[in-house]
């Protein structure tokens, strides 16, 4: 065999490998549409909400390729949270077009923008004992609160010196503890938004994409950086450290299993990773190369908890740490 034979063997063995790989991680996905936002319904496993391209969707029965658009049809939300005391309550954050409110688990939507300076939402939390309490991180205009269920809105930037804020976490056990992932680092609340600050020791000079907390210990906080890999704290975001082995991705989405809050998924650019030892090293968790992971959200309700991907190719779960992708979708453009 001569050099060109060879050389055009050793390409038809490398495209078929590559192939191989894509296809693998290919596995499930529906191969269409872009999800940002994944909400669940506090109690019924089955109704589910997600930002699509297409607008809000949501399904009654799981997936099961039924997924009818539920309005935003032209806004792509990326953003959703569910009232925990009313559940047909839902506030929809959007891309340059604010907030969005359903009273009626999604058959109508009225705009709820009256005090919003910069419309630009990347995170909404919902206050887990009164429906009426919500947060709007924006994506330029720091932080908005409500307390009046969307009908007004107050800009709670005090101490807030980053108002690009790419996410947010609260704390379950004490509300009024916030934390807010921003363009250069990591800041936190404890009076609910009054008063902001970033602790001297804390996350600085680095784009804070995903904050998670430990649902068994709220103290234990994890933030997603690009492109540092994953930080922990271990006493509310005084200190952080970088894992032993970092994950050198960029970061879009965290979550971490209620059943084993030592296992944290990241969800990147390049697919979904695992790691059992509280984020010192990682492995893959499927859905590599084009999967870009939008977002990740744990059902503790069901046994064992589902975990939900939103992105590229729409939506998928596992409930085996991603040996197995099923098609939860497809949810089209």
């Amino acid at each position: 065999m001569g050099p060109v034979e060879m050389r055009k063997l050793i390409l038809v063995i490398l495209s078929a490998c590559w192939l191989g790989q894509f296809s693998a991680a290919q596995m499930g996905s529906p191969g269409q549409g872009e999800t940002q936002a994944i909400a669940l319904h506090p109690k019924d496993p089955m109704i589910i909400y997600v930002g699509a391209g297409k607008g809000l969707c949501k399904t009654t029965v799981g997936g099961k390729d039924n997924w009818p658009t539920v309005g935003l049809d032209t806004y792509s939300p990326r953003a959703i949270v569910v009232g925990q005391q009313n559940p047909n309550l839902i506030y929809a954050g959007t891309h340059k077009v604010g907030v969005y409110r359903s009273s009626d688990a999604g058959e109508s939507w009225i705009e709820v923008n009256e005090g919003i300076n910069y419309p630009d939402i990347r995170a909404i939390l919902i206050h887990p004992k009164n429906d009426k309490v919500v947060y709007a991180g924006t994506d330029g205009g720091g932080v908005f609160k409500t307390v009046n269920g969307g009908d007004s809105w107050k800009e709670i930037n005090h101490g807030l010196i980053d108002k690009v804020v790419r996410s947010m976490a609260m704390d379950p056990r004490k509300p009024d503890v916030l934390y807010a992932g921003t363009w250069h680092g990591v800041y936190k609340t404890t009076d609910g938004g009054k008063n902001w600050s970033a602790d001297p020791e804390g996350l600085y000079d680095v784009d804070v994409q995903a904050i998670a907390l430990d649902p068994s210990n709220p103290d234990i906080v994890y933030a997603g950086t690009q492109p540092r890999g994953v930080y922990r704290s271990e006493n509310g975001g005084k200190t952080w450290a970088p894992g032993k082995r970092p994950l050198m991705e960029h970061i879009e989405s965290m979550a971490i299993d209620p059943a084993n809050p030592g296992h944290v998924y990241v969800g990147t650019q390049a697919g979904v990773f695992i790691s059992t030892d509280k984020a010192n090293t990682f492995a893959t968790a499927g859905l590599r190369w084009s999967n870009m992971a939008w977002t990740l959200v744990f059902d503790p309700k069901t046994s064992p908890p589902t975990l939900y991907y939103g992105g590229v190719g729409g939506v998928l779960k596992t409930t085996n740490q991603g040996v197995q992708w099923d098609v939860t979708g497809p949810i089209r453009p």
